[in-house]
């Protein structure tokens, strides 16, 4: 004979009390609530799924932020799925996973996982640039739409801004990273097909233009301004070497081999973090002794 569990009333679960261990009240076909020595109470709904021997339990939520009325009213929803085949278990799993991979969707979050990657193959100084443009033109717009929404007409009037302000140079780059990201987003499973690999030829390039022509007045300028020893010569050591400036002020004396008069530098102070090696002309070993 089936045992019958009398229904709970609302004061008997308002007045249950921890013991000295956990207990359970029972309120009729797997809804309980499960009172703690601590005193949290938890509803929790147990059931067998497809003549299943295991028993599935799903917690509902806690008393008193869910009522008996409440928890019912979600218990009975459970009930009906479960007449209809379907694993409230599994579902709620579902969803919770469905949930999860909409957040990983967002455009913001593709980028800084593209970004963990990216910067490990660039210079620290080239990465903060990025990341600059990306937070100021990019995520204010389009940082929190789903990255499977972005269209190349979506993304193309994101950058209509830098466009109208004239950093073709900023744009350019944006361009380039976007494309990058929805690359990413392919190979980590995000994205079907890439919606915005040509989204650069939607605007002006930057014009190349040659530098101007460093002209031997310069040097002569740098020696005779007001400027310090060291400054002078750091200046020299950078003309001699054609550096960038991040690498010249960064050059450490264990870096240079004077016999073989060879200046090695780290891959991590390269933008293209690969090691870099500069041959050392009498000129050069001069400003350096």
């Amino acid at each position: 004979m089936a045992v019958l569990t009398r229904p709970l009333s609302a004061p008997e679960v308002q007045k249950a009390k921890p013991v000295g261990k956990y207990y359970e009240l029972f309120d009729g076909q797997g809804l309980a609530l499960f009172i703690r020595s601590s005193g949290k109470k938890i509803w929790r709904f147990r059931y067998n799924h497809h003549g299943s021997i295991a028993r599935t339990t799903i917690t509902l939520g806690y008393y008193s932020a869910m009522s008996l009325a409440s928890a019912r009213t979600l218990h009975t929803e459970h009930l009906s799925l479960l007449l209809k085949g379907v694993d409230p278990k599994k579902l709620e799993q579902e969803e919770v996973e469905r949930d999860h991979r909409a957040v990983d969707a967002l455009f913001i979050n593709v980028v800084t996982k593209w970004f963990l990657v990216k910067k490990i193959k660039i210079s620290a100084d080239y990465a903060n640039v990025i990341w600059t443009y990306l937070e100021r033109d990019v995520f204010p717009i389009i940082g929190q739409t789903p990255i499977t929404e972005l269209k190349v007409y979506t993304l193309v009037n994101a950058l209509e801004p830098v466009r109208g302000r004239g950093a073709l140079e900023t744009l350019h780059r944006l361009t380039q990273c976007i494309n990058e990201v929805m690359v990413f987003a392919i190979n980590t499973g995000l994205l079907a097909a890439i919606p915005a690999t040509i989204i650069g030829d939607a605007f002006v390039k930057p014009k190349k233009q040659h530098m101007p022509t460093i002209r031997p007045e310069l040097l002569q300028r740098v020696y005779s301004t007001t400027l310090s020893p060291l400054t002078r010569m750091l200046l020299h050591w950078q003309l001699l070497t054609l550096v960038r400036p991040a690498e010249a002020t960064g050059a450490m004396g264990y870096e240079v081999d004077m016999e073989k008069r060879l200046w090695t530098i780290p891959p991590e102070r390269m933008k293209m973090r690969r090691e870099h090696q500069v041959p050392l002309s009498p000129q050069v070993m001069k400003v350096l002794e």
